[in-house]
């Protein structure tokens, strides 16, 4: 049976969830700060122009291939006017979910950008200076960095610089190395945007302006909308795909999409660790992964799952 997932009130919520990180990008106050102090603290820009937009998608060149949806795609130019020229493009992403392609995902996110920032008969040097800025509560590499810069680099001589305009930045909201102290304080905001977090003037402007959405009435039947939409998307695919594996009736495609299953219910528990999915994953006895299935769907943390699955 699938297990509703309790909702989490949107007083609990923080700027890593993208919810209300959305919402807060849809504020022309709130977007503007906090993508400033973004760009300040993390990269020392300070930006000239911006035009921001939440929730931007971006097609891909037909049908047939994957387009892009970011959280929010920021451009700077160099003056207010509609002809000023574009100095950078920006696109930020919190992403809570625990992600092992995410260099990859971040190489077609700037691929698909390019080509929209390219018209035809323009010449490949007016290509502005893409940055894609990740924020992350986990540490994708392992270094306990806050902060880490991806550039491509000549490996024959790495001191040379090869500038292509393209940067890739990894922000750890716990990282412990390298950063700032004013960005420490910020991603701790972003991590846990709660009253406690709040150790400047300008994260107690920033505070200000998302608590005010959260106590926005009409934002909050949005958020109960989308939770319950989310939810019901959830219960019909998992419905359908148990569905389509009893018809099917092959027993590798039933391996698979219980394994499926139990990752996508471990995954709603927290952050999987590595050992424990490279075990779920090489399992092949389907009364074992029956029983695992079961035990995940009770379990109410991977602990527990660990404890009773041996």
């Amino acid at each position: 049976m699938y297990k509703i997932q309790k909702r989490k009130p949107i007083q609990e919520l923080s700027l890593i969830d993208d919810f209300l990180f959305t919402e807060t990008m849809l504020n022309k106050e709130t977007a503007q700060l906090i993508t400033r102090l973004i760009l300040k603290r993390a990269l020392g820009i300070n930006a000239k122009h911006l035009i921001i937009e939440p929730q931007k998608t971006i097609n891909s060149t037909d049908t047939n291939r994957h387009g892009i949806r970011m959280d929010v795609s920021i451009t700077e130019k160099d003056g207010e006017t509609e002809d000023s020229e574009i100095i950078r493009v920006y696109d930020i992403e919190p992403n809570t979910r625990k992600s092992f392609s995410l260099p990859k995902r971040s190489r077609y996110y700037q691929a698909v950008t390019d080509i929209k920032l390219l018209g035809s008969g323009v010449g490949y040097d007016k290509l502005p200076e893409l940055i894609t800025i990740w924020i992350l509560p986990y540490d994708p590499f392992g270094k306990n960095m806050m902060i880490y810069h991806v550039k491509n680099t000549v490996e024959e001589i790495p001191e040379m610089d090869y500038n292509d305009g393209i940067r890739k930045i990894f922000l750890y909201t716990d990282g412990e190395k390298g950063g700032s102290d004013e960005l420490k304080k910020l991603l701790s905001y972003i991590k846990q945007s709660s009253f406690e977090n709040v150790t400047d003037k300008q994260l107690e402007k920033l505070h200000h302006g998302v608590e005010v959405i959260k106590n926005n009435s009409m934002i909050g039947v949005k958020y109960m909308q989308m939770w319950e939409i989310v939810e019901l998307e959830k219960r019909e695919s998992r419905e359908e795909g148990i569905a389509e594996g009893i018809a099917e009736g092959i027993a590798k495609g039933k391996i698979e999409g219980r394994i499926e299953s139990i990752l996508e219910l471990l995954e709603e528990l927290g952050s999987i660790p590595d050992n424990l999915m490279q075990t779920i994953s090489s399992q092949n006895d389907m009364n074992i992964l029956n029983r695992w299935h079961k035990l995940s769907a009770k379990a109410a943390t991977i602990d527990e799952f660990i404890e009773r699955m041996n």
